[in-house]
C-alpha cells in the first residue's frame, strides 16, 4: 500500500475521530510493528496537526449569570437563560404584565419547578411569567428550565406575594395591655407597650402570627419603637428621657435621651435615629441608637411623627395644625405647611411619596415627594386614623375605636378596608410580606393575611 496515498486517506477522516482510534489507523497504514521501531515516514509526527482538528469543536457550558445546561454546542444548540432579578416581589391581586428573561438560543419549551403561584404563568417559548397572583406567599424559590430538542438551561428565581391589605385575620399578643407601636426588622416584628400606663410589656413575632412575651428594661411609658443599622430603638413618652435599644428585640439596653420630653415618634434613615417631642420644640438624633444628641424643631408644637424618605426626615404636629417641618440631616429644621388645619398624627414614606393622615376624627390625607410641599386628599371616612405604614406598593391605615382600615396604592386615592374587630387598633407595620396591627387596652393584634 502507498504510505502517501495512506496519508491522503487520514487527511479527509472527520475530525472528531478520538485520538486513540486515529494513533490505531496510523499504525496499521505505516505497516508500524508494536515496537520502539519508526516509521521510515514518519506519519506518527502528525498526531499533534490531528489531536487540534480532534478538539477543536467540543461540548460547552450553557447559559449566563450563573445558569447551568447541556447541550451539543457542534451542532450550536446551547441555551442560556437569566432574569434581570434573583428574587420579585409581586402585590397580590395585581396584574404582573410580563417579566421577560434574555435568553441565548432557541427555547421550545419551558417549565418551573415547582409550579409557579396561583394566577401566574409561565410562557412555554419565552419563559416569560405574567398574570395575577391570588394567594398570599413568602418567598419560594423556583428552578425555571428552557430547553429545546438537544440542550437545557436551568436558572433560580425567588417569588414572593405580597398582601394587598384587603384580607385581615385576628392573632393575639401575650398579654392585654396598652400595645402602642409596632415595627419589623432582620425578620421580626417587635411591638411595645405602654402609652397610656408604665410597663416593660413588649412582644416578638417571627410570622407576624405568633407573639412571644418579652421585657423592657424600665416600666416607663414606650410611645414608639423602630429598626435601623441592625438595632431596635424604642422612646418613650410622659416627661421621660428613657430610651432602649435591642440587637433583636429579645434583649435590650436602658438608654438616655438628652431630656426629660414627651418623646412621641422615632425614625430611622440615612445612618441616623431620630426622634421627636410632643408639645415641645425638641428633637434629637443618634447616629449608633445608644448615644444621643439635642437638636431644634421650628416651634413648639404637638409633634406627633417623623419619618425618612428620598434623602429628606420629615416631621407632622397633630393639634389640630397646619405644622410641619423637614430636615436634610435630621438636626437643622425647616418649617414647613400641611395642607389643612387637622390633627396630623400618622405618616409613611414608599414609593417615592411621604404620605401624612390626621386622627380626629378626621378623614384628612396629605402627600408630599419631598416633605416640603403638600397636597390634601381624602381618606374614606372621617375616623380616629392612628397608624400609617407601607409595603411593596401599598400603603395602609388604621383607625381607633373601629374595625376600619385602609389601603392606597399611590397615597392619594384611598379603598376601605374591614379589620377583624372593632377594637383600638394603634399602630400597624410591614414585614415578611404581611401586613401586621396591634390594638391598644387589649390583647388584640392581626395580620394581613
Amino acid at each position: 500500500m502507498n504510505p502517501f496515498f495512506s496519508f491522503r486517506m487520514i487527511g479527509i477522516l472527520n475530525n472528531r475521530i478520538s485520538n486513540l482510534f486515529l494513533s490505531l489507523l496510523l499504525i496499521a497504514f505505516t505497516n508500524c510493528r508494536l515496537s520502539n521501531e519508526k516509521s521510515p515516514y514518519h506519519f506518527i509526527s502528525v498526531l499533534p496537526f490531528f489531536n487540534r482538528l480532534a478538539t477543536a469543536n467540543t461540548n460547552g457550558t450553557n447559559g449566563t449569570n450563573g445558569t447551568t445546561g447541556t447541550g451539543d454546542a457542534s451542532s450550536q444548540t446551547t441555551i442560556g437563560i437569566s432574569y434581570s432579578g434573583s428574587s420579585y416581589d409581586f402585590l397580590m391581586g395585581a396584574t404582573v404584565t410580563s417579566l421577560t428573561p434574555t435568553v441565548n438560543g432557541t427555547i421550545t419549551n419551558c417549565i418551573s419547578n415547582p409550579s409557579l403561584p396561583t394566577g401566574l404563568s409561565l410562557n412555554s417559548t419565552t419563559c416569560a411569567i405574567s398574570g395575577t397572583p391570588t394567594i398570599w406567599q413568602q418567598t419560594v424559590n423556583y428552578a425555571i428550565t428552557a430547553s429545546n430538542s438537544s440542550a437545557s438551561a436551568t436558572t433560580p428565581i425567588g417569588i414572593s406575594i405580597t398582601s394587598d391589605g384587603s384580607s385581615w385575620t385576628a392573632r393575639t399578643l401575650p398579654s392585654s395591655s396598652d400595645w402602642y407601636s409596632v415595627t419589623f426588622g432582620n425578620g421580626v416584628f417587635v411591638a411595645v407597650a405602654g402609652g397610656v400606663n408604665p410597663s416593660t410589656v413588649a412582644a416578638t413575632s417571627t410570622d407576624g402570627i405568633n407573639w412571644t412575651a418579652r421585657t423592657l428594661p424600665v416600666s416607663v411609658r414606650w410611645s414608639s419603637v423602630t429598626f435601623g443599622n441592625g438595632l431596635f430603638v424604642a422612646v418613650s413618652t410622659n416627661g421621660s428621657n428613657v430610651a432602649a435599644s435591642s440587637p433583636d428585640g429579645i434583649n435590650w439596653t436602658a438608654r438616655t435621651l438628652p431630656s426629660s420630653q414627651n418623646w412621641f415618634s422615632v425614625t430611622y434613615g440615612n445612618g441616623r435615629f431620630v426622634t421627636v417631642g410632643n408639645t415641645s420644640n425638641v428633637s434629637a438624633y443618634s447616629n449608633d441608637g445608644i448615644n444621643w444628641t439635642s437638636s431644634t424643631l421650628p416651634s413648639s408644637s404637638q409633634w406627633a411623627a417623623v419619618t425618612y424618605g428620598n434623602g429628606i426626615y420629615a416631621a407632622i404636629a397633630s393639634g389640630p395644625s397646619t405644622v410641619a417641618a423637614s430636615s436634610p440631616d435630621g438636626i437643622t429644621w425647616t418649617a414647613r405647611t400641611m395642607p389643612s388645619s387637622s390633627g396630623w398624627y400618622s405618616m409613611a414614606f414608599g414609593n417615592g411619596r411621604f404620605v401624612a393622615n390626621a386622627s380626629g376624627p378626621s378623614n384628612a390625607s396629605a402627600y408630599s415627594s419631598d416633605g416640603i410641599n403638600w397636597t390634601g386628599s381624602t381618606l374614606p371616612s372621617s375616623q380616629s386614623w392612628s397608624s400609617t405604614c407601607y409595603g411593596n406598593g401599598v400603603f395602609f391605615a388604621v383607625a381607633t375605636s373601629s374595625s376600619v382600615g385602609a389601603t392606597s396604592l399611590n397615597g392619594i386615592s384611598w379603598t376601605a378596608r374591614a379589620m377583624p374587630s372593632v377594637t383600638n387598633w394603634y399602630s400597624v407595620a410591614f414585614g415578611l410580606s404581611r401586613f401586621v396591627a396591634i390594638a391598644l387596652t387589649s390583647n388584640n393584634a392581626a395580620s394581613s393575611p
